[in-house]
């Protein structure tokens, strides 16, 4: 079974509406149902946490939140105006020339500043190739690519694999 753990990271003087809310969603692999009629609501300011055995579906329900699974039944309702980012486990950069082609990918130009800055930040050298970066640079990569798009609701899987301490530091920062 999954666990999910809530914080509320600032107090609201009005209920803002969710950003993200999933009902009854029920997704079936192989026979055995993954997930059978989840509902949540995702609000602003909210942390949450996926909590669960390898192979209990943590996965595929933040792919099932971010729109890049369906499921075979129920809904999702993201709120309008809202951007929702996601970071796989295992980031795929194949085909991207350097470190700052895939943090750029999906970016409006005007705002490649902020690739800039979020490589900064994992002190991850722009012209690295994919190719040479180790299983902590790509999980880098990632967080940059992430935090340059400033989404509303990040959905991040595994945020902590291949980082170290001192990267650990620097994400628990930026999130806060």
């Amino acid at each position: 079974p999954l666990t999910t753990a809530r914080r509320r990271s600032r107090p609201s003087p009005m209920a803002d509406p969710p950003i993200l809310t999933v009902s009854d969603l029920s997704l079936t692999f192989g026979g055995a149902p993954l997930f059978d009629r989840v509902s949540a609501n995702i609000l602003p300011g909210e942390r949450l946490c996926l909590v669960g055995r390898n192979g209990s579906g943590k996965s595929t329900l933040l792919k099932l939140l971010a729109g890049r699974v369906a499921a075979d039944s129920g809904s999702r309702f993201q709120r309008p105006g809202t951007s929702i980012a996601y970071m796989e486990q295992d980031p795929d950069m194949a085909g991207f020339p350097d470190v700052l082609s895939f943090v750029t990918a999906g970016l409006d130009p005007s705002e490649a500043y902020k690739a800039e800055i979020a490589l900064e930040g994992v002190e991850l050298d722009p012209r690295l190739s994919p190719d040479q970066a180790s299983g902590g640079e790509r999980r880098r990569a990632a967080l940059a690519r992430l935090m340059a798009e400033d989404a509303d609701l990040m959905l991040i899987d595994e945020p902590t694999n291949h980082l170290d301490i001192q990267m650990i530091g620097w994400l628990e920062e930026e999130l806060e």
